[in-house]
């Protein structure tokens, strides 16, 4: 919950639900919040494939034996059987074939045929054809600082997302969150490495540790969005795109103190 943007909002939409229930591999934020968390497995403990943006059909194959959790099909298939719908599969491999069956865009697939790694979709169908739709640009302008340092998101090559934290040998690497800024915007400030700031915007407030680093550019501070309660995400603006609704995430000024 606190990996989006405007996570609180988030976790209150998530609280007023009547029931919830979290399916997943950790005990996360989330997971903490459910009425009901049913244990799945990682992608090495199952067998299923993936369609990636090129549409390329990729084979995973498990790697781990583990008798902890389920498959994520295997969970639906159960909950399902609960619920009065009983669905009859022994495998994934099952499931693909139904999905070869019924899809046109998938149809006559098999894992022996994805498994030769060539397979994109429409699978033996027509060619893509489609129309262009012109998308309105994005023309609005950031406008106008009025604070002498930009917050931005830093993407650390040692982490992605939330689930690198549960590894010992990534956290013993980058074990916490820390605000990044080179050596003249930390001279102009008074601080040196460790010290901790509060970094403050229009959005919220984080006290953290300083790193420095001169790769960043004058006047810039990073933050990763990796760890609870330190996340950028906290203090970042956001506005939904008019077509996807996805947010589009900005950056902004910042107010840093030291603590």
């Amino acid at each position: 919950v606190f990996n989006p943007p405007n996570g609180p909002y988030v976790k209150n939409a998530l609280q007023a639900a009547d029931f919830l229930v979290v399916q997943d591999i950790f005990l996360t934020e989330t997971a903490k919040m459910a009425d009901v968390v049913l244990p799945a497995r990682g992608w090495t403990e199952k067998t299923g494939t993936y369609t990636n943006l090129e549409r390329r059909i990729q084979l995973q194959k498990k790697a781990v034996n583990t008798t902890f959790g389920m498959e994520d099909w295997k969970i639906i298939s159960e909950v399902s059987g609960k619920m009065g719908h009983k669905m009859v599969y022994s495998d994934s491999e099952d499931i693909m074939d139904e999905i070869a069956k019924v899809s046109p865009l998938y149809r006559d697939l098999t894992y022996r045929e994805i498994s030769k790694g060539n397979c994109l979709w429409p699978y033996h169908g027509e060619p893509l054809r489609g129309e262009i739709h012109e998308l309105p640009a994005m023309v609005e302008s950031a406008g106008e600082y009025k604070s002498d340092f930009y917050l931005a998101l830093e993407k650390p090559l040692f982490h992605s997302g939330t689930l690198s934290r549960r590894s010992p040998a990534l956290v013993k690497i980058y074990p916490e969150a820390t605000l990044k800024l080179n050596g003249a915007t930390a001279e102009k400030l008074g601080l040196q490495n460790g010290d901790r700031v509060k970094a403050s915007t229009a959005t919220g407030s984080s006290e953290l540790p300083v790193t420095i680093d001169d790769s960043i550019k004058d006047n810039k501070v990073l933050l990763s969005n990796n760890f609870e309660g330190r996340g950028v995400f906290d203090l970042l603006t956001f506005k939904l795109d008019p077509v996807t609704k996805a947010p589009g995430i900005e950056g902004c000024e910042v107010t840093i103190n030291k603590v």
